[in-house]
């Protein structure tokens, strides 16, 4: 019987910083876990567990070099909410923030979907290749049945 192997979510790359990641020119967002009112000690917050790859730089989405980071935790209000509805799947956006409405409020973060084609179009070749090896090395490795 072939094994159906399946990763568990874990939460290996800590916490997702919008601040550091403002001027990425595209983020890919794998979303395998969300949960409504996580318990944290800040109190219950939205909580997503994402595998994040951030093309920090034109120069890092052309050469195919992002920063991959498993298992990181989003739970910014607006930004967790917002990833609700793609878990199993993924996303390709980048980060603004918007004024506050209220006097002395902070700016929310939100996600913007990426609308540059030819950024979109090498995101999603990254991804392709990055699978394409994965399923190289699964078919590599030696069948001990």
């Amino acid at each position: 019987m072939a094994l159906n192997l399946i990763d568990i979510p874990v939460q290996a790359g800590g916490w997702f910083k919008p601040a550091e990641n403002i001027n990425a020119v595209a983020i890919l967002i794998e979303v395998h876990d969300w949960e409504k009112g996580r318990p944290t000690p800040n109190g219950p917050k939205d909580s997503a567990l994402c595998d994040v790859t951030v093309f920090q730089d034109a120069a890092s989405l052309a050469a195919g070099t992002p920063q991959v980071t498993k298992g990181q935790r989003i739970e910014q209000t607006v930004l967790a909410r917002d990833l609700q509805t793609i878990k199993g799947g993924a996303t390709i956006v980048t980060l603004a923030q918007i004024p506050p409405k209220k006097p002395g409020a902070h700016p929310a973060w939100v996600w913007r979907p990426l609308t540059d084609a030819a950024a979109r179009k090498a995101v999603i070749d990254y991804a392709g290749k990055r699978d394409q090896t994965a399923e190289a090395a699964m078919d590599d490795a030696p069948d001990f049945d």
